[in-house]
């Protein structure tokens, strides 16, 4: 990225500062894919589903069973 030579020391600071914080390109390809990804899209709505059905009042969500922990 080139920078104009004539920019103010306080663009400079936002521009160092807007750079830092950027994510990564490996970060973006990664959140690209997961963005992308069938399961993922799948499981974002599932959980959607489910968290519209509890406000609704319609129905409760219960933590299934092979999650729970033995009682005694």
């Amino acid at each position: 990225m080139m920078v104009p030579s004539n920019i103010g020391p306080e663009e400079l600071i936002a521009l160092f500062a807007a750079r830092a914080s950027a994510p990564s390109p490996e970060t973006s390809h990664a959140l690209a894919r997961h963005l992308q990804c069938k399961e993922s899209i799948a499981l974002v709505r599932i959980i959607a589903e489910a968290i519209s059905q509890h406000a609704s009042g319609n129905q409760s969500l219960h933590a299934p069973t092979e999650m729970l922990p033995p009682l005694a």
